[in-house]
């Protein structure tokens, strides 16, 4: 047999066996995050729905509906990195992408203004800074991440943020605060968050946003 053929033989084996290994490894990591998540719910107040994204292994989707104040309603989602397929990992793995938690929230009462939190290296943020039509003010927050604001006082607003950003900014992907539903929009790593509990994830998060609306006022 030609080297060629069992190169490509022993290639199609190891993707098979990458693939099972990394479903099998999947369902367990999404079982794992789902029952983490789910024991801070009841933080936020409200009923709650919850399922599967197809399986364990993609992640699972949380509607929160009549929440405890600030917000009004909340989806989170869990998303988990492609494991199964070995080029999309490692094209996933080499951008950065990770097993993430995504939150769009709505607000009982909106914002006036606005608000981007990114890391500086993010192309988003980039696109802040040349944004002329209706410029951001930056400043620079903790983990190289960028704080942009524009609209009225939300220099104030601002402010509560910084403690919670120097908690779980370093697993921090975005966070943006608009004036349109969904509010609040976050996306962190997950697997960052895991040595604290989800109730003291969740708590933090929901003060961090009352303490803005409070500036607000």
């Amino acid at each position: 047999m030609e080297a060629g053929v069992i190169a490509v033989i022993g290639l199609c084996a190891l993707l098979v066996l990458w693939y099972g290994g990394g479903h099998l490894y999947n369902r367990r990591q999404g079982k794992r995050l789902f029952h983490w998540l789910e024991k801070g719910l009841g933080v936020l107040g409200g009923e709650h729905e919850a399922g599967w994204i197809g399986s364990p292994a993609s992640g699972a989707r949380v509607n929160v509906i009549h929440a405890s104040p600030p917000f009004r309603r909340l989806e989170l989602t869990l998303l988990l990195e492609n494991r199964e397929m070995l080029p999309l990992w490692l094209l996933d793995h080499l951008r950065g992408k990770r097993d993430g938690l995504i939150i769009k929230a709505t607000l009982r009462s909106p914002r006036r203004g606005e608000v981007e939190v990114v890391p500086a290296r993010e192309r988003v943020a980039r696109g802040l800074r040349k944004e002329q039509e209706q410029p951001w003010a930056c400043q620079t927050g903790p983990y190289g991440l960028v704080i942009a604001h524009r609209g009225p006082s939300t220099q104030q607003q601002v402010r509560p943020l910084e403690h919670w950003l120097e908690i779980y900014g370093m697993h921090l992907h975005r966070l943006s605060w608009r004036k349109t539903d969904p509010h609040v929009q976050l996306q962190i790593e997950v697997v960052g968050l895991l040595p604290a509990s989800s109730e003291t994830f969740l708590a933090d998060l929901q003060a961090a946003v009352a303490g803005t609306m409070h500036a607000d006022n």
